[in-house]
């Protein structure tokens, strides 16, 4: 089974958002060395959606565009510098650290570096359980056999570390590490960048069975557009700590609207022999986040800027924040 045909979205009952990002933002200040000054770098810079029970949201951008930042403020590892996310209706600031874990779990990148290499399989996916301090010994190891059935790995593999599993297999641990609480809501961040062509389509066929058994609600960070477009119901295109397109997946790989999304999908490298690299015309300047540009942020390397884009910042128009899409024309 294809894994875009296993992440269909789900009807469900609820009305409450599974998530609820307000006006959210975070900034970090940067030491300007011996003579240099104190530098705001702006990570994610007023984002706002709303994510529904049973969803899939792709986030998709450039290295330090502020996807894993937003991820990481909405998991409460890193508190926002203003605005507010809610999970299920509750601020996710007035939850504590266990009631939080048992709502949301992440899935990292790396899932060596996610685990600690002293300990056996076993107790890493028991730790979650063990930390609420109210779990009794049996049921904790029940619900770690189960676990570890549920992703695909034995009991024996249970027993081992994580250095005598493969890459595929550690980052199903780390899958089952984020379940064995059964939270309602998953942060994948990058989950299947660190692996295999091949064990990144075992990866992602796993968590659309586990998301479908489960009812999971996925927030799907990646830089694989090929990835969010077969497994997001929904996809957000972050550029300097913004949002700059939010549509529904289907729609916006079929005719994205900002600039930006453009670029991205046309950077796609395709297997056609004799089309070489693709020149998607963004030249070679990175966006710096120290340094944000005013008007519409994404100005100095858009194709079609007009003079206005330098001075004007853009609304957001049917998802897209575009001047080019506020008058008649289209970008």
């Amino acid at each position: 089974m294809s894994a875009a045909a296993t992440l269909a979205p789900i009807s469900v009952a609820t009305t409450t958002p599974a998530i609820e990002v307000r006006n959210l933002r975070r900034t970090f200040h940067v030491g300007g060395g011996l003579l240099g000054q104190d530098r705001e770098v702006v990570a994610v810079d007023d984002v706002s959606f709303a994510l529904p029970t049973g969803g899939v949201l792709g986030v998709v951008g450039e290295s330090g565009c502020g996807k894993s930042t937003l991820a990481r403020v909405i998991l409460g590892l890193l508190p926002p510098t203003a605005g507010e996310v809610l999970v299920e209706g509750q601020r996710l600031s007035a939850l504590d650290r266990r009631a939080r874990a048992r709502l949301i779990q992440p899935v990292f990148q790396d899932p060596f570096s996610s685990l600690n290499p002293r300990r056996r399989i076993r107790d890493i996916v028991a730790m979650p359980l063990v930390a609420q301090g109210d779990v009794p010994a049996r049921q904790v190891r029940d619900r770690v056999q189960e676990m570890l059935a549920r992703v695909g790995l034995s009991a024996e593999q249970g027993e081992r570390f994580p250095a005598q599993l493969s890459g595929g297999q550690r980052q199903r641990v780390a899958i089952a590490r984020a379940l064995v609480l059964r939270p309602r809501i998953v942060i994948c961040d990058e989950p299947t960048s660190a692996l295999d062509v091949s064990v990144q389509a075992q990866i992602l066929n796993l968590l659309a069975e586990l998301r479908r058994e489960l009812d999971l609600t996925l927030l799907f960070i990646s830089h694989n557009l090929a990835v969010v477009e077969h497994v997001a119901s929904e996809v957000a295109v972050m550029y300097l700590g913004r949002v700059v397109e939010r549509r529904e997946a289907e729609a916006l790989f079929r005719e994205p609207r900002h600039p930006y999304t453009k670029a991205l999908l046309a950077s796609v490298l395709t297997p056609e022999p004799g089309l070489g690299v693709p020149d998607v015309g963004l030249g070679d300047t990175l966006p710096d986040p120290a340094n944000i540009p005013p008007g519409c942020r994404f100005h100095p390397r858009c194709p079609v800027a007009e003079p206005r884009c330098a001075t004007e910042t853009p609304k957001s128009v049917d998802g897209a924040e575009c001047l080019l899409l506020e008058g008649s024309g289209r970008p």
